[in-house]
């Protein structure tokens, strides 16, 4: 008994510990329902407005979700989804509706992505590496109330669950932060060229509280010979010499 307690307290601390990822990422090796990452956000209240940013690299030829927020009343809270038979393939899903925003089709390049939602306005926004789609409207007055599942790499169709191989990711992810405000466009292409001082205040990278789950991995960012001699700064933990 005095054993499995010491495991269980174990258990605990390795959940509640923040990890500092930079310069890593999160590798998602292969077509899954079973490689995902719950993240455990430092989230106390509704949200009302929110910035979520990642970087992104994948060679998938099909629509994939990033990054998925539900609870047990709406499943569709906060989604970053890939349409692939979209001629705009980057959407937004908040409170169940959907936006989708114009960008470059090409998925396989590193990307910077960031959306923000004010709930006052209903106001949504997409940057891709750093420059700003056309603004839309959505989901106005709408609050974002818990408890929530925060899911990297899968779309949830049930609070925590209920994923789909054909909609989840494969590819490298890192740089995941959110904020609980809406951040300037300034600071969202400063968090692009280099984000050291942008940590988000309920997701930050820097402190991640994590459960890896299925064959997901921790690894280092590469460069190229190129990056390392001018560093690109699409990457995750890119430093320039």
């Amino acid at each position: 008994m005095e054993m499995y307690f010491l495991l269980l307290i174990s258990i605990a601390g390795a959940i509640s510990h923040a990890v500092d990822l930079d310069g890593m990422l999160f590798l998602f090796p292969k077509d899954s329902v079973t490689d995902y990452v719950i993240l455990k956000p430092d989230l106390d209240t509704p949200l009302k407005s929110f910035t979520v940013c990642v970087r992104a690299f994948t060679e998938l030829t099909r629509s994939f979700a990033l990054f998925s927020v539900s609870s047990s009343t709406e499943f569709n809270n906060l989604i970053l989804y890939y349409h692939h038979i979209f001629t705009n393939p980057y959407s937004v899903y908040v409170g169940g509706q959907l936006r989708v925003f114009k960008g470059l089709r090409n998925a396989h390049e590193r990307k910077h992505l960031c959306s923000s939602w004010d709930s006052s306005s209903g106001v949504t926004q997409f940057w891709l590496n750093g420059e700003p789609l056309v603004r839309q409207v959505m989901s106005k007055g709408h609050t974002i109330e818990g408890p929530l599942k925060f899911i990297l790499g899968q779309e949830q169709d049930s609070f925590g669950g209920a994923f789909e191989a054909k909609e989840s990711f494969v590819g490298e992810m890192g740089d995941v932060h959110m904020w609980d405000y809406v951040l300037s466009a300034a600071d969202i292409h400063q968090a692009f060229i280099n984000n050291k001082h942008f940590n988000g205040n309920v997701i930050s990278w820097r402190a991640l509280r994590y459960d890896k789950h299925g064959d997901v991995l921790v690894e280092p960012m590469l460069q190229s010979v190129g990056e390392n001699q001018a560093c690109s700064s699409v990457q995750p933990g890119c430093k320039s010499k």
